[in-house]
């Protein structure tokens, strides 16, 4: 038998057999397979930040607008995609919240306008973030930026009938046609916020996290109905 000192510097010879191990051989089969992929998944997000913090500033407002309007879509239309839990903003509850205080501020009195302005700004993030704190102590799935995602972009049908009655109230001021049209927004409202949800709740506490989110919305719906009414 050869001596192990005979052996090149990178093969180890087991003197209990003719077994030699090569140190610098290359990792093989499902071990190496794994590995370039981990590589390869490295890279392309090495690729993607790159090409993102290169891009031009407008080409970065305008995929950040094509997203807020394609989540728009998935509330006007619920349950056709999960694109709203999957990739989740701010922009748009944001946008939609300083959109709908400024509606209710320009109907209220001069003195009074800033305090209208900051409650409905408190109102609705307030009670999304107390929300989602209740629906992750329940035992919800989502995270907490995700439900307060949801809950903020689903305001979107009561933004709208408030900008409707708006232009509504120079042709009729019946008080039933508006609380018809709150109505079918907080429902559909209800309804998108809910659907997002409530798959991601268990099935025995499920009503235990509806119950807050009618509220909230209910308390939405009674700010525009008191405001356009008034």
């Amino acid at each position: 038998m050869d001596s192990p000192s005979s052996a090149p510097d990178n093969v180890y010879t087991s003197h209990l057999g003719e077994v030699q191990i090569d140190l610098d051989a290359t990792p093989s089969g499902e071990i190496g397979s794994i590995g370039g992929r981990i590589q390869s998944r490295a890279d392309d997000e090495d690729k993607d930040a790159k090409s993102t913090l290169d891009e031009p500033v407008s080409t970065t407002i305008r995929r950040d607008v094509e997203a807020v309007v394609q989540k728009f879509y998935h509330v006007l239309r619920p349950h056709q995609s999960k694109r709203l839990l999957q990739d989740w903003d701010l922009w748009g509850p944001l946008l939609l919240t300083v959109t709908l205080a400024l509606l209710l501020r320009s109907n209220a009195e001069a003195s009074q306008r800033t305090q209208v302005f900051t409650g409905v700004f408190f109102i609705i993030w307030f009670g999304s973030c107390v929300i989602t704190i209740n629906t992750k102590l329940l035992g919800g799935h989502l995270s907490f930026f995700q439900s307060v995602c949801v809950l903020g972009y689903c305001i979107l049908p009561l933004v709208i009938a408030c900008m409707f009655l708006r232009l509504l109230s120079y042709l009729v001021s019946h008080v039933s046609v508006r609380l018809v049209l709150v109505a079918v927004a907080l429902a559909w409202s209800v309804y998108a916020s809910i659907g997002f949800i409530k798959a991601s709740s268990p099935d025995s506490r499920k009503a235990l996290i509806v119950y807050p989110i009618i509220l909230f919305y209910v308390v939405i719906a009674w700010l525009i109905v008191n405001d356009v009414s008034a």
